[in-house]
C-alpha cells in the first residue's frame, strides 16, 4: 500500500490568487469561506499541478490570474506541493509560461520539476511507483463515475476471484448446448463465428425470393401441345409462299441492273472525250493560278517589308528621343555639380572656463594640468584643421572627375544621337520605299493574271464532235428505256415485311413449344430452392439459438459476480451492472450505482447522498489499487459533518461559510 500525505501547497499567479499558501492537517483540512474566495481554487491547485486538469475533471483548465477580465501574461503561473509519499518529502512544482505572438495568439508551456529537479511530464509522471490514473480515482471523487460505463464495468469485474465458464455450463443444464462448442473454442470465438455466420447467411437467404421468382416465371402454364404444332407447320408453310414469290420478283431487278449497267459504260466513254478536250483548258489554269499565287506570296513579303521596316523606324525614333533626354539630363547634372562648393572652415569651440575647475570640489585645476589641456587644445584643433583640408581635396577630385565623366557620356550621346539620325534613319527609308514599290508591282500582275484566268470558257465546246455528239443521244434513249422498266424493289419491301411479322410469331409459338418441354425441370429446381432456403434459415436460426445462449450465460456469470463486487463497497453503495433494453436484448455496457437502494444519476438519491456515494467509491478504489491518499471534498456544506466518513487518508473539506475571509482548520 502506498501512503501519499499532502503536507502544504503554495501558488503564484494561480486564479484569484497573486500569492497563496496552505498547510494540510495530518486527517481532516476544512478550508472555509463565502463564495469567490477561492475555496475550489486549491482543489483546482492540486488537480493541476499533478494531473493537468480542473477540478471538474476538464482537461487543461485556464489557471492563470486575470486582472478586470486581462490575464496577467508577463509573470509565470506556478503551482507546488509539498507532500510525503511513503515516508519520503517529495516537492512537485509546475509551471506555467506564456508566450504572446503579434498577432495577439499566445502558446502555453508547462514545465516540471521534483525536488528543484526539472523532468518533462513523462519523467514527472515515471518518478512514481503508481498509476497517476489510479491516483485521480483516488483522490477526486468524481474521477471514477465520470469514466465510460464500459470502462467503469471493466475494473468492476477485476475485483471477484473469476468465476470459471466451464462451471456455469456443467451447473445449469439451459447451457449444455454450448458444451462442446467450449471444448474446441474459446467465448470470443464462438460468438464471432455465429455472427459471421448469421450475417453470411442473412444475405444468403435475402435472394432465394428472387431466385424462386424468377424460376416460377419460366413455367409455362398448360398449353395444348397439338394445337400449337399446327400453328407452327401453318407459319412456316406463309414463310415458304412469301420467299417463292421474292425469287420470281428478282428476275425483273437483274434486267433493271443490266441496263444500268450499259448506261454507265457508255457515260465512261463520254468522260473520257470531255477529259481529253478538257486537259489543255486545266493546264491553261493551273499556269494561270501559279502566277496568281506567286503574285500574292510576293506581295505578303512586301506587306511583312514594310511592316518591320515601319516599326524598326518607330523604335529609331524612340531611341533617339530617349538619348536626347539622357543628354539634356547630363547636362542639368553637369550644371549642377560645378556649382557646388565644399562647406566654409568651422574651427573647435574654444575652451570655457569651467574645463579648469575640478567636477569634484570646484577648485581651480592646478596650473599644469590647465598647460596640459591647453597644450591637448591646439594639437586637436590642428589635427581638425588638417582633417578638413583632407576632406576638401577629396572632395574636390571627386567632383572633378564627376564633371569629365559626365562630359565623356554626353559627347558619346551626340554621336550615337548624329550617326542613328543620319545612317540608320536613312537606311530604314530606303527600305521603307522598297517594300512599298514592290507592293504596288506584284498587285499590278496578280490583277492582269486574274482577267485572263476569268477570261477563260468553263469547259470546251465539242458540239462539233461526231463521236460525242452519238455517245450522248445514245445515252438518253437507254435511260428513256430504263425508266419503263419496274425493278419490283416496293413489291419485294413489302414481301419481306410480311415475312418478319410471320417469323416473329412463328419464334414465339417456339419459344412456348420449348419452354413447356423444360417445365419439368423448372418443377425440380423450384423444389430444390425452397429445401435449400429451409436449411439456410435453420441453420440461421441455430446460430442466434447459440448467440443468445451467449448472452444468457454472459448474464448469469455477471449475476454470480454482481454479489462479490458489492460487498467491496461496504454495503451501502452497490452496483447495477446488468439490464435488458427494450428490444429484450441484454445490455453488455450497463454499470449503475446506488447508495441506500437509490440510483445516483437520476435525481432519485439527494445532493448529500450523491457526495456520500462518491466519497465511498474513491475510499474503496484506495484500497484496491492499494494507494492511500488524500481525498477532495468540495462543496462540504452538503454533508452533515458526522457524515464525513471515519477514514486513514487525509480529507481536504471545502465548505461555504459566511465569513469573508477564507479559512483553514486542520485536525
Amino acid at each position: 500500500m502506498h501512503v501519499v500525505k499532502l503536507v502544504s501547497a503554495h501558488c503564484e499567479n494561480f486564479k484569484g490568487f497573486k500569492n497563496f499558501d496552505v498547510q494540510f492537517g495530518d486527517k481532516i483540512t476544512h478550508i472555509k469561506g463565502a463564495n469567490g474566495l477561492g475555496k475550489s481554487t486549491t482543489a483546482e491547485l492540486l488537480m493541476w499541478v499533478l494531473h493537468g486538469v480542473g477540478n471538474d475533471l476538464t482537461s487543461n483548465p485556464k489557471v492563470r490570474r486575470e486582472v478586470d477580465k486581462v490575464p496577467v501574461a508577463d509573470v509565470p503561473v506556478v503551482g507546488e506541493i509539498t507532500m510525503e509519499v511513503d515516508g519520503k518529502e517529495i516537492i512537485s512544482k509546475k509551471v506555467q509560461k506564456r508566450t504572446t505572438k503579434k498577432d495577439g495568439s499566445y502558446s502555453d508551456d508547462n514545465t516540471y520539476s521534483i525536488n528543484g529537479v526539472e523532468k518533462n511530464l513523462k519523467d514527472f509522471i515515471a518518478y512514481f511507483d503508481f498509476s497517476f490514473d489510479d491516483l485521480l480515482m483516488c483522490m477526486n471523487i468524481g474521477a471514477f463515475l465520470a469514466k465510460k460505463p464500459k470502462d467503469m464495468r471493466d475494473f468492476l469485474f477485476k475485483l471477484p476471484q473469476d468465476i470459471s465458464i466451464n462451471d456455469i455450463v456443467a451447473k445449469y443444464p439451459e447451457f449444455a448446448g454450448l458444451a462442446p462448442l467450449l471444448e474446441k473454442y474459446d467465448i470470443e470465438e464462438i460468438s464471432s463465428m455465429n455472427k459471421a455466420s448469421v450475417t453470411k447467411l442473412n444475405k444468403e437467404i435475402a435472394g432465394y425470393p428472387g431466385r424462386i421468382d424468377e424460376v416460377n416465371r419460366q413455367i409455362v402454364d398448360d398449353i395444348d401441345t397439338a394445337e400449337i404444332e399446327l400453328q407452327k407447320n401453318e407459319l412456316q408453310r406463309q414463310i415458304a409462299g412469301i420467299e417463292k414469290q421474292e425469287e420470281d420478283s428478282l428476275s425483273q431487278s437483274r434486267q433493271f441492273d443490266s441496263m444500268s449497267k450499259d448506261i454507265m459504260e457508255l457515260q465512261f466513254k463520254r468522260s473520257g472525250i470531255e477529259q481529253a478536250a478538257n486537259a489543255i483548258l486545266i493546264e491553261q489554269r493551273k499556269e494561270i493560278q501559279k502566277r496568281i499565287d506567286e503574285a500574292e506570296l510576293q506581295f505578303r513579303r512586301a506587306m511583312n517589308n514594310s511592316s518591320m521596316a515601319e516599326m524598326d523606324k518607330q523604335r529609331l525614333l524612340e531611341a533617339i528621343d530617349r538619348k536626347k533626354e539622357h543628354k539634356s539630363s547630363l547636362l542639368e547634372e553637369y550644371t549642377n555639380t560645378s556649382q557646388r562648393v565644399f562647406p566654409q572652415y568651422v574651427a573647435l569651440p574654444k575652451l570655457e572656463s569651467d574645463v579648469f575647475v575640478c567636477p569634484t570640489c570646484g577648485q581651480d585645476l592646478p596650473e599644469y594640468i590647465k598647460v596640459q589641456k591647453q597644450e591637448q587644445y591646439e594639437v586637436n584643433s590642428q589635427k581638425h584643421r588638417a582633417k578638413y583640408e583632407n576632406d576638401k581635396n577629396e572632395w574636390e577630385q571627386q567632383r572633378k572627375d564627376l564633371l569629365t565623366s559626365i562630359s565623356e557620356k554626353g559627347r558619346t550621346l551626340k554621336a550615337e544621337v548624329e550617326r542613328m539620325e543620319g545612317i540608320e534613319l536613312s537606311d530604314i527609308e530606303n527600305r521603307l520605299k522598297t517594300a512599298n514599290e514592290q507592293k504596288v508591282a506584284v498587285n499590278s500582275a496578280k490583277n492582269k493574271a486574274l482577267e485572263e484566268l476569268n477570261s477563260l470558257p468553263d469547259k470546251v465546246d465539242l458540239s462539233d464532235n461526231q463521236e460525242y455528239e452519238a455517245l450522248c443521244q445514245e445515252i438518253l434513249k437507254k435511260e428513256e428505256a430504263l425508266r419503263s422498266v419496274n425493278t419490283g424493289a416496293d413489291y419485294r419491301a413489302t414481301l419481306r415485311l410480311q415475312k418478319t411479322e410471320i417469323q416473329a410469331e412463328l419464334d414465339s409459338v417456339k419459344e412456348k413449344i420449348s419452354r413447356t418441354a423444360k417445365n419439368v425441370e423448372l418443377e425440380e429446381r423450384l423444389s430444390f430452392l425452397r429445401n435449400e432456403q429451409l436449411q439456410k434459415e435453420q441453420s440461421k436460426a441455430d446460430c442466434e439459438r447459440i448467440l443468445d445462449l451467449l448472452d444468457q450465460l454472459d448474464q448469469r456469470k455477471n449475476e454470480l459476480l454482481v454479489d462479490s463486487i458489492n460487498s467491496y463497497f461496504g454495503g451501502r453503495v452497490t452496483w447495477d451492472l446488468f439490464a435488458f433494453a427494450k428490444n429484450g436484448g441484454y445490455k453488455k455496457d450497463y454499470c449503475v450505482p446506488r447508495i441506500d437502494g437509490y440510483e445516483i444519476h437520476d435525481n432519485t438519491a439527494n445532493h448529500g447522498r450523491k457526495i456520500e456515494a462518491m466519497m465511498i467509491i474513491a475510499l474503496t478504489i484506495q484500497k484496491i489499487v492499494g494507494i492511500q491518499c488524500p481525498v477532495i471534498l468540495d462543496d462540504g456544506e452538503s454533508l452533515d459533518p458526522w457524515r464525513l466518513p471515519v477514514c486513514d487518508s487525509q480529507l481536504i473539506v471545502m465548505s461555504r461559510a459566511d465569513n469573508k475571509e477564507l479559512m483553514v482548520e486542520v485536525a
